[in-house]
């Protein structure tokens, strides 16, 4: 992952206040809370708070920033910069939504980065490899 991730963006205090569509989904409950063209509602979660977010994919197309946040115990929280995405493999992909209202589809960037192939102790060849799978929005 090169320069598309974003370091700064690592905890869930540090998710810039932009609108977001996309979802939360909170530990109390059987189907998550969607956002269309809202702020992320950060106040509500804190390490150590319960109800706790379990997973949540965020995507601002203004600013181009795609963000996951996954719960294994502690917050993990990925944040890409979609516009430093050029010049780089990118298959667009679409998948059926689970528990997602109105929404036909979710979208995601595949991103494809070369990688050296050994082919002998002395040479080797380019290939591609996915480097990371990038949320992008909704089809409706």
């Amino acid at each position: 992952m090169k320069n598309y991730f974003n370091h700064k963006i690592n905890t869930i205090q540090a998710i810039p206040d932009h609108k977001y569509t996309g979802y939360y989904w909170m530990s109390d409950k059987d189907k998550p809370e969607m956002l269309f063209d809202q702020p992320f509602p950060k106040e509500k979660f804190g390490e150590g708070k319960n109800p706790f977010c379990i997973e949540a994919l965020l995507y601002s197309p203004k600013e181009q920033l795609s963000i996951q946040i996954l719960h294994t115990g502690q917050y993990i929280v990925s944040a890409y910069e979609l516009g430093k995405l050029k010049g780089l493999k990118i298959e667009e992909k679409s998948f059926l939504p689970h528990k997602l209202e109105n929404v036909g589809k979710v979208l995601f960037k595949q991103v494809w980065e070369e990688v050296p192939l050994p082919v002998d102790e002395q040479e080797s060849m380019p290939t591609l490899e996915p480097s990371a799978l990038i949320f992008c929005g909704f089809k409706y």
